[in-house]
């Protein structure tokens, strides 16, 4: 499939480009979705400017419509095989041109929808201006901030023209040509003088078969959408005759289009089908301010609102409650008997657990928080609540995500938490974005916004007024989220069902255009269901999938997670996470690199450790270790005011999920990767298992562990072995995890293509072993240059080659950073060198039957391409980008 934002585009190649796409497109049966921008640049047919050719070897015209003569009302067919959440027959009969589209929240910024911001910001612009205005001299930036953020009412008028202008239909070139299209949308057009070519409609059979509700026999209609059915060079398209985003229906016809063309294929991962479950959450009971409360009535509306809802379309259908008890009878007294009335109505609701006095996690310390959820555990049984059973949501989802681990501690003690949600993962916008996922025996759901917040009450003082509020639920955010996802978990708030009652309001007005204009079902179930239908259809996110697990982002470039995470950890001198990080792989020299690294001034490693992991975080590597969270992969390092934090880590090069994790919490990390010979690399670690005394290496040789390079191939070695064939299945399996440890870490093409998708080849390093271990000084030349350190030390004169360990030492010490690392020379008291188990001797020439080429040859080649084709980092002393190849690559 391919979607063109203008259709036009696709006339421009060159002729033989373009016969070459569409031979392509036949022989491998790919489809077009299309719009239509820009269409005043097309020139008109002769003696009719409206009309305009598309392109001449195509047979459709385009008309344009000048914004006095509005086409009226948007029909959809009742005929289109395309429509599939689309209800066909449904009409809007207003004009066109008043058919303005909603603003979705990701559109805050385009110069229409700036008026209806859902934040107060464009008003406080316009306060503040007036207040500053006399002395915004001695503000020189403040101008081009307001011009910056404030849009006039002239762009917004000029905005507003241009979508009229947009509005076109599509209308067969030749009237034998119709039956070659199908309409899926079409419109009632003006008349104008009446010719043939005015007149002339794929839609021109709607209104006599079925009725078309709205349409009128006598009047003429054209098409806004319609479907190519390949008749003329065999490539199927779906032809939108305006711009994305013109018309409300956008997302819902370009949703069943490609549902429609790939209905029949392997391309769709799922059905999302036409059931749509919904949950609705109402947040902070008891807690809002005197005013604000529900009443008695406000209460009964809710029990009567819940019971219709059950009634019509959502069986069992249950608000739940989640509840702060200090807060109960805190309102005048009217609120008081609203309270009282919801205790008596508790049990046509489910009830669930916030924090007593609604403190948020991150303010609270683990026994504070245990108390919190106990007195508010002590007041859900003095009121016999009914309290859906492992469900709990943190008061402004504080601790969730970030995640702040005594949360999920406290949640399983006091209440046996096991499923909660959270709008914030990754991120609260876009909406789309949003996702969920599995920690410490808590699966997190993500949890949707509906346009009512803590802050609004009233309909009359709504950010955007009604129009705002009414095009969330038609079209809009809210109803894109019903249309895109199967199983929807929404927020609420306590006082959004108390004075206007904008929950139910905007809530009744979705689910009324969901009956209207779609075939979608509402429906609900309990939470422990929806978390399985949600599993379905996102099961990366289950407790069993590696990926399951959070990515952890620095909560200090987000202001809504640095507002929810610890108060001091984002001042400057609390920020400790690292801007460099050795990569490895394993075996390539990276700890004689982060010794020689930590004797320099200006650069600090982490913490060190006297047992496992020792000098390495492996942080991201290790999903035991990422699980303790950011807070504790921060408090591995030192204040940042004395040095650059870097940390080294070996496991992390050959990890895809520690690529992500790093990415999404360093994305400006300087990464340092160290080449050395991969074949060397893979003898290197097979030394390695041998001097750790480990059965599978001692039992085979290193080629024959090169060649098992499968299970079979594991299992024919190992049979010759064995002494019987359940030896022999272990040992197979050993002997080819001894192969993938070997040999993966050394595929090192493979593994930089990972790299290369989440950081810019200028943020890394690449280090020749053999230099390193030939002439050190020169490499940590360069490491000082590529870290930008305010003081360059000149290692020749710090470290120096040791004939007994047969590596390079550093004299002059001690290195208290470099700590239990660099060990003093017994035999040359001024020499600090590596402990014993570093520089090991053994047998470094490889066995005469290996074959140096294989199984890394074709990795090599893509190796030296990727090397020369990326803008890797390069010293000031580099010439060429062929500098950066590794000894044993050029001589590969």
């Amino acid at each position: 499939m391919v979607i063109f934002g203008n259709f036009l585009i696709y006339f421009s190649p060159p002729a033989v480009v373009k016969l070459a796409l569409d031979d392509y497109c036949n022989t491998n049966r790919v489809v077009f979705i299309a719009f239509f921008q820009n269409s005043h640049t097309l020139r008109g047919t002769p003696g009719n400017d409206d009309f305009a050719v598309v392109d001449p070897s195509y047979p459709l015209l385009l008309r344009r419509f000048a914004p006095s003569s509005s086409p009226k009302g948007f029909f959809l067919s009742r005929e289109s095989d395309v429509l599939y959440v689309a209800r066909g027959g449904q009409a809007d009969e207003r004009d066109l041109m008043d058919q303005l589209p909603p603003c979705r929240d990701w559109q805050r910024n385009y110069s229409r929808c700036f008026p209806l911001r859902r934040d107060g910001y464009p008003q406080l612009l316009s306060d503040v201006t007036a207040s500053v205005r006399h002395f915004v001299h001695l503000l020189p930036d403040f101008i081009s901030v307001l011009n910056r953020s404030c849009v006039s009412e002239e762009s917004i008028r000029e905005e507003y023209q241009k979508w009229r202008r947009s509005w076109a239909a599509l209308v067969p070139r030749n009237s034998g040509d119709a039956d070659a299209f199908q309409t899926v949308a079409f419109t009632q057009v003006p008349l104008g003088q009446g010719t043939q070519l005015e007149r002339r409609s794929c839609a021109f059979t709607e209104c006599s078969i079925n009725g078309t509700v709205g349409c009128d026999s006598e009047a003429i209609y054209q098409s806004l959408v319609l479907k190519d059915m390949g008749k003329f060079d065999g490539i199927e398209r779906l032809l939108f005759a305006y711009r994305p985003l013109q018309h409300w229906s956008t997302s819902l016809l370009l949703n069943d289009a490609i549902h429609h063309f790939f209905e029949d294929s392997a391309v769709l991962e799922y059905d999302l089908g036409l059931l749509r479950y919904v949950h609705i959450d109402i947040d902070d009971v008891f807690v809002a301010s005197r005013g604000d409360r529900m009443t008695p009535a406000d209460v009964e509306n809710l029990v009567e609102t819940q019971n219709r809802w059950r009634r019509h379309f959502m069986p069992g259908f249950t608000f739940h409650m989640g509840f702060s008890g200090m807060f109960f009878l805190l309102g005048n007294p009217q609120e008081q008997l609203g309270d009282e009335a919801l205790i008596q109505y508790r049990h046509q609701f489910k009830w669930f657990c916030h924090t007593y006095s609604h403190l948020q996690p991150h303010l609270l310390s683990p026994s504070e928080l245990l108390q919190q959820f106990k007195l508010n555990k002590q007041f859900a049984e003095e009121k016999d609540l009914p309290i859906v059973d492992g469900y709990a949501v943190a008061p402004h989802h504080s601790g969730v995500y970030p995640v702040i681990p005594h949360l999920y501690t406290a949640w399983k003690e006091v209440w046996n938490i096991n499923v909660t949600t959270t709008e914030g993962y990754p991120k609260l916008f876009p909406p789309h974005s949003r996702r969920g996922f599995h920690y410490q025996g808590v699966q997190v759901l993500p949890r949707q916004v509906c346009g009512v917040y803590t802050s609004t009450m009233l309909l009359n003082s709504y950010p955007g007024g009604v129009e705002r509020l009414d095009g969330m639920a038609f079209g809009g955010d809210l109803f894109d989220t019903l249309l895109f996802r199967p199983v929807n978990l929404y927020m609420t708030h306590y006082g959004n069902y108390a004075q206007d009652r904008l929950a139910l309001y905007v809530f009744e007005r979705v689910f009324a255009f969901l009956r209207g204009w779609t075939r979608l079902k509402v429906q609900w179930a309990p939470i422990w269901r929806l978390m399985e239908y949600h599993l379905a259809f996102n099961p990366t996110e289950r407790a069993s999938a590696p990926t399951s697990m959070p990515v952890h982002s620095d909560p200090c470039v987000n202001p809504r997670h640095e507002a929810i995470w610890f108060p001091a950890a984002c001042i400057s001198s609390e920020r400790r996470l690292p801007a460099a990080i050795i990569v490895g792989p394993q075996k390539t020299g990276t700890t004689a690199l982060l010794a020689f690294m930590a004797m320099h001034p200006n650069l600090q490693p982490n913490r060190f450790l006297s047992h496992s992991p020792y000098e390495e975080v492996q942080f991201f590597s290790n999903s035991t270790i990422y699980s303790k969270g950011v807070a504790f992969y921060n408090d591995q390092f030192y204040s940042p005011v004395t040095g650059i934090n870097f940390e080294k880590s070996a496991t992390y090069f050959d990890s895809s999920l520690a690529v992500v994790r790093m990415a999404a919490l360093l994305p400006k990390a300087k990464i340092i990767v160290l080449l050395r010979d991969p074949m060397l690399r893979a003898h290197s670690w097979y030394q390695h298992q041998r001097a750790h005394k480990v059965p599978v290496a001692l039992n085979f040789t290193f080629t024959e562990v090169l060649n098992a390079s499968s299970l079979d191939e594991a299992m024919a070695i190992a049979t010759a072995a064995a002494s019987s064939s359940f030896n022999a299945k272990h040992l197979a399996a050993q002997l080819y995890q001894l192969h993938l440890k070997c040999v993966e870490p050394s595929v090192y093409a493979t593994h930089f293509r990972h790299w290369l998708h989440h950081y810019r080849a200028n943020r890394i390093l690449l280090v020749d072993v053999e230099r390193l271990e030939s002439d050190p000084a020169e490499v940590l030349r360069d490491v000082q240059e590529f870290l930008n350190v305010s003081t360059f030390i000149d290692y020749s004169k710090l470290l120096v080659w040791s004939e007994r360990k047969g590596y390079y030492c550093a004299r002059g010490g001690p290195y208290p950073k470099a700590r239990q690392l660099l060990k003093r020379n017994g035999l040359s008291r001024d020499q600090w060198c590596l402990s014993e188990s570093k520089g090991r001797s053994y047998n470094h020439s490889l066995p005469s039957a290996t074959n140096r080429s294989t199984p890394f040859a074709e990795s090599n080649r893509q190796l030296a391409s990727l090397i020369l084709q990326y803008p890797f980092w390069r010293p000031s002393r580099s010439h060429s980008a062929t500098d950066l190849l590794p000894r044993w690559l050029r001589d590969l």
